[in-house]
């Protein structure tokens, strides 16, 4: 019984893990000061993130992005792991996401706020 203990907890650990969007709520706290996912709430330096999955990056209409951007049309992921790097020339100022469960858990929280 030991062994089927010990392997269970094994198998938990390698299994991959899930993106948790309340934790990627709380990261995305580093994000407010540009950025909102509230209905109407437009009017920040950067463009709101509200349905920002699955919409090309540099698109929302009504504002106005860096070429650089406009032109990348960037992933999620990517972009957010290091923005200059990935769009250099972008106007964002965030030096990034490093951590990849942070990038996974912000990118789970907006995929819920898609309406």
């Amino acid at each position: 019984m030991a062994l089927l203990a010990g392997s269970a907890v094994t198998l938990a650990w390698l299994a991959p893990s899930r993106a948790d969007s309340a934790r990627g709520e709380r990261v995305f706290q580093r994000c407010f000061a540009c950025h909102s996912v509230v209905a109407g709430e437009d009017k920040l330096p950067g463009p709101t993130l509200r349905g920002v999955i699955g919409r090309r990056a540099g698109t929302l209409s009504g504002f106005r992005f860096s070429p650089a951007l406009s032109a990348a049309g960037a992933r999620e992921d990517a972009y957010l792991a290091d923005p200059e790097r990935f769009v250099p020339g972008t106007e964002m100022g965030l030096p990034g996401l490093r951590e990849s469960d942070d990038r996974r858990d912000v990118i789970d929280f907006l995929e819920r706020r898609t309406p």
